[in-house]
């Protein structure tokens, strides 16, 4: 009986984990370059800050990028660093950063800051995500497996 007891409450501990995706998230792991390329290259993603704030941006095959806001517009670059995606933009209106990115369902993807300069993302990234992502986006013309953000 106290084997039976032990057992439902490892099945409630799993089901409060994969509740807010923590355990989920660390289950997959971060992308690899190869998956982050065939993700989001020749692609448009629509995706929400933490905030709520939405953004769209292109990342073309030749290594551009067109983000837009509802406040601002930008052109830039985009390239791999290590295990890392990096954006940067031509106009200081947009900050740039290097991400690195979680698949958290099949048409939606969290981005996990790795730093501001390519030179922080030489760091190898963490064994899981840590923290909270800093935006989540899926790729447009798909439908969209992102879970509805949270209201406060």
């Amino acid at each position: 009986m106290r084997h039976a007891a032990c057992l439902g409450a490892v099945a409630v501990i799993a089901c409060i984990l994969h509740g807010d995706g923590s355990l989920a998230r660390a289950e997959r792991g971060w992308m690899t370059e190869e998956a982050m390329r065939a993700a989001f290259i020749g692609k448009t993603l629509d995706g929400n800050y933490t905030d709520g704030e939405s953004w769209t941006e292109i990342y073309g095959a030749d290594g551009r990028l067109d983000y837009r806001d509802r406040r601002r517009a930008s052109l830039g670059y985009w390239y791999f660093r290590n295990h890392v995606f990096c954006t940067f933009y031509d106009r200081r209106t947009v900050d740039g950063g290097c991400f690195t990115a979680v698949q958290a369902g099949a048409n939606c993807y969290e981005l996990y800051l790795a730093g501001y300069s390519d030179r922080e993302a030489d760091k190898p990234p963490p064994v899981g995500p840590v923290g909270r992502w800093v935006a989540r986006a899926s790729r447009r013309g798909e439908p969209s497996t992102c879970e509805a953000r949270p209201t406060v």
